[in-house]
């Protein structure tokens, strides 16, 4: 899932408050790339549910702000291919398609930060 935003300003003072935003819902910023207008969030684990999901932040701004998430979530490996050791016994699998209730409630609070410092959703 991904969501723009329009905007007034300079794109580094966007990115500047982006990464406020962030930091201010207790994401960590892994990568801040100014140059290249860029930054990423640690990875974040969802323990709420079922399933387990590891999320990703990326956000650009370009000629909008865009806002996406990367997911992958924790599977069990069979035993014919899993090891006596241990080692194995948990895959990683990347998630294409994140149930919408989780990334709602990932967006949600990012997207009325947003709204509140008079960036324009697009639809």
């Amino acid at each position: 899932m991904n969501k723009a935003y329009d905007f007034k300003k300079t794109k580094l003072e966007v990115l500047e408050i982006c990464k406020d935003i962030l930091q201010g819902l207790d994401y960590e910023i892994d990568i801040y790339a100014p140059e290249s207008f860029i930054l990423t969030t640690k990875s974040t684990r969802l323990r709420r549910v079922l399933r387990r999901f590891d999320y990703v932040i990326y956000l650009e701004v370009s000629d909008r702000i865009e806002v996406h998430i990367s997911a992958e979530r924790s599977i069990f490996n069979r035993g014919s291919e899993s090891s006596v050791g241990g080692e194995g016994i948990i895959l990683k699998q990347v998630e294409t398609y994140m149930p919408n209730s989780l990334q709602k409630k990932i967006f949600e609070p990012i997207n009325s930060k947003l709204l509140e410092n008079n960036f324009e959703q697009k639809k």
